[in-house]
């Protein structure tokens, strides 16, 4: 059964990349990427093994650590676990429980991720090739340390998917999610001070750092992967006391895994429906009427209500947060003061594809007849209505607790210079570009197979893009705070708000024609991804 699953799981695979010659190329281009990664690992490993059996059981024991919250909490950030054998999908199927984890488990580690993963960690053999018995204990602890991040991914991905069984729970849980990468270097920092504190009051860093990473090494987070350096320096006794650790983590999180899954397939998610008064139009009543007001009324109610777009607006309110916090508190750090530049930057990008959020409702779209330069209009009219105003607030927050109010005009101007030129080159790139994207409401983790690289190289593309178009006033708004003269300040306004302004209406024409001549292509690419 669990040949059969897997086969199915590289049809799927197959078959998706077939059908999309930019989606076999991104695929291509992520494995190439992902196989250079491992080799440059493969040549550090075998040279850690030289720096001495304290300092490689250090690295080491970091590096798994890292490793299993990059398995768990990463698809959040990046793109998600492979659900192709959905098990939502498989219950109807005489499929017990069992055989389900046994080929989900299968289906992680023959991915490009786990392949990467198992490959990358068998260079620890490298690592400890001068210490026979660490080598020899290795190849026991890497499979645990494997299997421990793969069902600890599956356990937070059957998590989202079946905590109380709704749309709204799951956006709550991959929001929290989300927010804990974002917080994760601030949380982590916190954690080693106090570690710190505990551990070692010596002044030595080399011997604080062994102290917290020693601590570390008995957590699940990090036990599996400290077990080859406890042999190596000869503490057989801890050894075995982590090895029974992360043993007993991997069972415990299996145990977890299956009574998450149980509970996700007995109670899979349920649609809830929402019964409108009457007379009450929504963003569809307070727009002006038209193709151009109609398409603002829709992707606003995107913004304000779907999960997709939410998320990303999270960075907003964190982003300076975290930049007072890297800066110790100070307030006289330069990123700081552009933290607002930097949230205009991410902004900017957010509606690089954005008709794949419309999926095969895009047909509804088309069947308006509606021209592409209204299309494109409203869509930016509804991405400037939120990125504005929380680009503008944090700009002034930001200077306000600096002080630097010299600095608005500059801080403005590249901001907008960066948002504007944006929102004209999405207007072009979503008229050009559909990708698979999660359903409305789906989990955070859920993803088609192949799409992540290829995802990924259209928003660095698009990201490269606007930070051309948007460096002239940026320039200036660097010269502006390097000098302190005002004049800077003045042209970065000038020329961010011009250029930007030109950008936009270029886009926004060009976007519409593309949108014109290629919307009916994108419409098929859609339904292809909802049949995949």
């Amino acid at each position: 059964m669990v040949a059969t699953l897997l086969r199915i799981r590289f049809r799927v695979l197959g078959n998706t990349l077939a059908s999309s010659p930019w989606q076999l190329v991104g695929f291509i281009l992520g494995t190439l990427g992902m196989t250079g990664m491992l080799l440059f690992a493969w040549v550090g490993l075998f040279f850690l093994g030289f720096t001495g059996p304290e300092v490689t059981a250090t690295v080491v024991t970091i590096a798994g650590a890292l490793l299993l919250l990059g398995w768990t909490l990463g698809p959040v950030f990046v793109a998600g676990v492979d659900t192709t054998l959905d098990p939502v999908k498989l219950a109807p199927f005489p499929i017990t429980t069992r055989q389900m984890m046994r080929a989900l488990t299968a289906a992680g580690l023959t991915g490009v991720p786990g392949i990467v993963t198992v490959a990358g960690t068998l260079g620890l053999l490298l690592v400890f090739i001068r210490w026979p018995a660490a080598s020899a204990v290795a190849l026991l602890c890497i499979p645990v340390g494997v299997l421990t991040c793969v069902v600890a991914s599956r356990l937070v991905a059957a998590l989202t998917s079946g905590m109380g069984g709704n749309r709204r729970t799951r956006e709550l849980v991959g929001a929290v999610l989300f927010l804990v990468v974002l917080l994760a270097g601030p949380i982590s920092i916190g954690i080693v001070e106090l570690i710190e504190a505990g551990v070692s009051s010596s002044s030595d860093p080399l011997g604080r750092i062994q102290g917290v990473v020693g601590a570390l090494s008995w957590t699940p987070l990090a036990a599996a992967w400290a077990v080859p350096g406890d042999v190596a320096v000869g503490a057989i006794l801890p050894a075995a006391a982590k090895f029974l650790i992360a043993v007993g983590t991997l069972l415990v999180l299996w145990w977890l895994w299956r009574r998450a899954l149980e509970a996700a397939l007995t109670s899979p998610a349920r649609a809830r429906s929402a019964r409108a008064k009457a007379g009450k139009l929504g963003w569809f009543g307070r727009m002006p009427t038209g193709p151009t007001g109609a398409t603002w009324a829709r992707a606003q109610t995107y913004w304000l209500h779907d999960g997709r777009y939410l998320r990303q607006l999270l960075v907003v309110p964190i982003f300076p947060a975290l930049m007072i916090f890297y800066s110790g508190g100070s307030t006289s750090n330069p990123l700081l003061w552009f933290s607002g530049v930097l949230v205009a930057y991410i902004l900017a990008a957010v509606s690089y594809v954005d008709v794949s959020y419309d999926g095969t409702a895009f047909a509804g779209v088309l069947a308006t007849g509606i021209r592409g330069r209204a299309d494109r209009a409203g869509r930016i009219l509804a991405a400037g209505s939120i990125g504005v105003p929380l680009f503008l607030a944090v700009a002034v927050l930001t200077l306000a607790i600096a002080g630097e109010w010299r600095l608005l005009p500059a801080v403005t101007g590249a901001g907008l210079g960066l948002l504007l030129a944006g929102y004209g080159v999405c207007a072009i790139s979503s008229a050009l570009l559909v990708v698979p994207v999660a359903a409305p409401g789906s989990s955070p983790f859920a993803r088609v197979p192949g799409s992540g690289a290829i995802t990924t190289l259209a928003m660095l593309a698009v990201w490269v893009i606007v930070a051309v178009l948007g460096s002239p006033a940026l320039v200036l708004a660097f010269l502006a705070a390097a000098t302190g003269d005002a004049l800077y300040g003045w042209l970065a306004l000038v020329v961010g708000v011009l250029l930007g302004s030109a950008v936009l209406a270029a886009g926004t024409v060009i976007g519409g024609r593309i949108f014109d001549r290629n919307a009916p292509a994108l419409l098929a690419r859609l339904r292809t991804f909802k049949a995949s």
